[in-house]
């Protein structure tokens, strides 16, 4: 598995070099060639589309040249399982984006800070706090992004790698998302994704592979406020049955480059976590 690290990591450092070489790609805006060096002009910039709130992210990446900030200001996770009880705290649970080309981005993830607490019913609390792990991603838009073009499609390739010595992972992990977005109109959008993990099991000692579709819709109803309906599932092939959650919640569009959210994470199977966040995307 170093192998494959060592792999994605030399990849996403070789996109700037490749952003620079490709200059045959144009923001059709303008019409002219933007690179990590080459700035897209501000009143040029696409629409801004993070992938938050929900499970669902967007096919869309950042405009070449600038960078956008998106982040878990909050999230409180809860697990109750009979006789078994999860608690985690997150606090800034950043995502930063570097648009490297018109159609490709390179993303910084890091888990800032968590309290976890963890307990059954016969036994003292287990607590834990630090910080978390680095997640570095590379996306790319494949299709769609042009003005009366309504469907678009992305792919993205990730590694979280464990740096936090009391939360988060032991070994590094892999995965693998493809989203898909379809603008019906201006205000009503439909966004379907799968994503695959390969994670690793601390108390069993081996890799298994997770699964997680989801499908999400997103409705404005003015200009500053919007919202998003989600359902999303997971299933690994450590059991046997799929995990599945309601997520919704608003969004205030503060402006052209500022999005405030917020939403919940409706269990709807046993084993399910319950969450609910506050969220903040910027571009800058």
């Amino acid at each position: 598995m170093r192998f494959f690290t060592l792999l994605l990591l030399a990849t996403a450092g070789l996109f700037p070099l490749l952003a620079a070489g490709q200059s045959a790609t144009h923001t059709l805006a303008r019409g002219c060639f933007y690179s990590l060096f080459r700035p897209v002009p501000r009143d040029s910039l696409q629409e801004l589309r993070p992938d938050r709130p929900g499970v669902s992210e967007s096919p869309f990446t950042v405009d070449a040249g600038h960078f956008q900030l998106e982040t878990d200001l909050l999230r409180l996770v809860n697990n109750d399982q009979q006789a078994h009880h999860e608690r985690d705290f997150r606090v800034n649970q950043a995502l930063l984006k570097i648009g490297l080309s018109t159609r490709t981005d390179l993303q910084i993830g890091l888990d800032s800070y968590t309290w976890e607490k963890q307990w059954d019913d016969d036994r003292e609390p287990e607590r834990h706090q630090g910080f978390g792990d680095l997640t570095v991603r590379v996306k790319r838009t494949l299709l769609g992004g042009a003005p009366n073009q309504p469907a678009a499609l992305g792919i993205i390739g990730l590694v979280h790698l464990p740096v936090g010595p009391e939360v988060g992972l032991k070994v590094p992990e892999y995965g693998l998302v493809v989203p898909f977005s379809y603008d019906f109109s201006k205000e009503f959008n439909l966004q379907v994704q799968v994503l695959s993990n390969l994670n690793y099991d601390g108390e069993q000692g081996h890799r298994f592979l997770l699964l997680a579709p989801s499908t999400a819709i997103d409705y404005e109803f003015s200009p500053k406020i919007s919202a998003f309906a989600e359902l999303a599932s997971f299933w690994d092939t450590r059991q046997q049955a799929w995990q599945a959650s309601f997520n919704l919640g608003p969004q205030l569009h503060i402006g052209d480059n500022v999005i405030l959210d917020g939403g919940t994470h409706l269990a709807l199977t046993r084993d399910t976590d319950q969450e609910y966040f506050l969220g903040l995307s910027f571009r800058i």
